[in-house]
């Protein structure tokens, strides 16, 4: 059964004005230490609404759409070429493997993967396997469980418990930000 994020039937509510209300992609691309020149991956990325925004602030590189459902990516993919977007490449991904090379990007973004997941670790660890030397990791989860769209208690992923999480991945930690009043962001460096 998908999660709450795989459903294609949440697309809606997923790109909804709602959502950018709520979590700002202009803020969340402030934080990151992204470059327009990178190669990054957005994992879980859903119908892309955090794929367009760093496709546009990575003009000379290039994104990688990665998700486990073909809908999502075939949403992406329209939006991308909405916008005449050329540097966004889709990535159909399995629960065993992320598909990306190993040191083949310089960044990675995981939104609402990790309560989303049950193997918050095997995500993590594929990542740290193919981010460069150096690369970043940014994390973004509910700052508390049962919200509306957000997890249940039990899938609930606590800051504590993401940060614990990318340490035992191989990752260190480099900041923290609020993104909202339901959100934290946590990044790293591999």
């Amino acid at each position: 059964m998908p999660s709450r994020k795989y459903d294609p039937a949440a697309m809606a509510a997923l790109l909804s004005r709602e959502r950018a209300e709520m979590l700002d992609t202009h803020r969340v691309m402030s934080f990151l230490p992204l470059m327009p020149y990178q190669a990054v991956a957005d994992i879980g990325c859903g119908p892309g609404y955090f794929t367009i925004p760093l496709a546009k602030f990575a003009f000379d590189g290039r994104v990688y759409a990665v998700d486990i459902l073909q809908e999502m990516l075939d949403a992406v993919r329209q939006a991308a070429d909405g916008v005449r977007l050329n540097n966004v490449e889709t990535v159909l991904t399995t629960r065993r493997r992320i598909g990306l090379d190993d040191d083949s990007i310089d960044g990675a973004m995981a939104a609402f993967v990790l309560s989303d997941t049950p193997r918050p670790e095997k995500v993590l660890s594929d990542v740290r396997t193919a981010l460069r030397k150096g690369g970043w990791l940014a994390v973004l989860e509910w700052g508390e469980p049962g919200r509306e769209g957000g997890p249940d208690a039990q899938d609930h992923i606590p800051e504590e418990r993401s940060a614990e999480l990318a340490r035992e991945a191989g990752f260190r930690f480099t900041g923290r930000y609020d993104l909202s009043p339901l959100h934290y962001m946590l990044v790293f460096r591999a």
